[in-house]
C-alpha cells in the first residue's frame, strides 16, 4: 500500500518491487477529491482532475500525474484506492493507539487498506487479492504529524505529536 500524489513514490515502489519473484501486489492510495492516477488509469491516458483539491491528506492533493512516473504507475499498480478524509482520520487514530505518530498524508496507506477492506465488496476483494490471515501488508507511511494542532484535534488530546 503506497500513497499516491503525482506518482513519483508509487513509480519507485513499482520499479523496485515488481522486479521481485514473485512480484507483490501494489496498491496505490489517493484522496477521493484528488484521484488523478485512478482517473488516468480508467481513461487509459493521463488526465487532470480539476480542483479544488482540499483533502486533509495535503501531500497527496495533486490533480495531474507526473509524466515521468506515469509509465511505471500505469503499468505497475495492481489497484488504486481513492479514499475520503474520514478514513485518513480513522487511520491516524489507529496508528496512534499503536504508538505511531502519522499525519494525514502519512496515514493514507492504512486509510486505503481500511476503506478497501470495509466496503460491500470487501469479501470478494480479499479473495481476489489473496488477503487472508497468512498475508503481510507493507504500509508506506510518508510523514509524521506535520501540524500538531490538527493531529491533536483528530487523534485526541491524549496523544502528542512527536
Amino acid at each position: 500500500m503506497v500513497p499516491v500524489g503525482v506518482g513519483a513514490l508509487a513509480a519507485a515502489t513499482v520499479n523496485h518491487f515488481k522486479a521481485a519473484e514473485p512480484a507483490p501486489t501494489i496498491i496505490g492510495v489517493e484522496p477521493l477529491t484528488a484521484n488523478c492516477v485512478l482517473e488516468s488509469i480508467r481513461a487509459g491516458t493521463m488526465v487532470t482532475v480539476p480542483g479544488p483539491h482540499e483533502s486533509i491528506m495535503a501531500g497527496l492533493n495533486c490533480g495531474t500525474p507526473s509524466q515521468v512516473a506515469w509509465p511505471l504507475v500505469s503499468r505497475g499498480l495492481d489497484l488504486v484506492v481513492a479514499t475520503d478524509d474520514d478514513w485518513a482520520r480513522e487511520a491516524m487514530r489507529t496508528l496512534a493507539t499503536s504508538g505511531i505518530t502519522a499525519g494525514e498524508t502519512g496515514a493514507a496507506a492504512l486509510a486505503g487498506l481500511m476503506a478497501l477492506l470495509s466496503g460491500e465488496n470487501a469479501p470478494a476483494l480479499r479473495r481476489s487479492l489473496g488477503l487472508d490471515t497468512d498475508v503481510s501488508v507493507l504500509l508506506v507511511c510518508t510523514e509524521g504529524a506535520t501540524d500538531a494542532d490538527a493531529y491533536r484535534a483528530i487523534v485526541g488530546a491524549g496523544f502528542a505529536a512527536q
